[in-house]
């Protein structure tokens, strides 16, 4: 047994080491040279999907302050008669989920509020959902006008899909959990390469050149590489 493998065995446990061990089929050192990369994949992309996280919060933000005609629109939206608390976004429990978590951030804001600050204390999964069905159409089913540069064809179900397996992903690595196999264990790099794809078209259709917004960032495609070398 190599030393480097015994000393990441005790530090991640065999459970967790162990399934890149069966995904290098037993090779101790390509199975810690897997995680590594791992560690390197997770968090270029996380840096990505960040980028992804800002532009489309500061679109859907300058989009309802015009929509709505109120910079403040996030707080009127949270009043008794304002849209986060229209009848069909009550959910099965009688909560309004998207209207708490707006007062949620402000209560955590507290004297420090600003409208900036409010936004930037939302989370991704707040401003995706900002696209589901319902929520899409109670605020006025015009926030396709964002993607600019979207495909045509382009509908709300198929944003909203592609946001949703983005916050997915990004949840999973902000839990440490692996984003390098398939679904039967292999190693396999398919799944952040799709979704590595689905923030560069969105970051397009939003009117960026990726390129641009991400040139001084850790590409995810230095650890793909190595990934598929491996």
């Amino acid at each position: 047994m190599s030393k480097q493998f015994i000393i990441y065995e005790k530090l991640l446990s065999k459970p967790r080491l162990g399934r890149y061990l069966i995904a290098t089929k037993g090779n101790q050192n390509k199975s810690v040279r897997l995680y590594k990369y791992n560690l390197q994949l997770s968090a270029s992309l996380f840096g990505v999907i960040s980028m992804l996280e800002i532009a489309l919060r500061n679109a859907i933000d300058q989009h309802y302050q015009n929509q709505l005609q109120n910079r403040d629109w996030l707080q009127e939206a949270i009043q008794s008669n304002g849209l986060f608390y229209h009848k069909s976004l009550c959910n099965r429990n009688g909560r309004f989920e998207q209207a708490q978590k707006v007062k949620d951030a402000l209560n955590s804001l507290g004297s420090n509020y600003t409208h900036d600050k409010l936004v930037a204390e939302l989370s991704f999964g707040f401003w995706r959902y900002m696209f589901a069905g319902i929520q899409f159409s109670v605020f006025g089913n015009t926030l396709l006008q964002i993607l600019k540069k979207r495909p045509k064809g382009t509908n709300q179900k198929l944003i909203y899909s592609k946001l949703t397996q983005i916050n997915n992903i990004r949840n999973r690595i902000a839990h440490h959990e692996p984003i390098c196999f398939d679904n039967q264990n292999n190693s396999s790099t398919l799944y952040a390469t799709n979704h590595f794809q689905d923030v560069l078209d969105l970051l397009e259709w939003l009117g960026y050149i990726p390129n641009q917004i991400l040139s001084n960032l850790e590409s995810p495609n230095k650890a793909i590489k190595k990934i598929e070398k491996l």
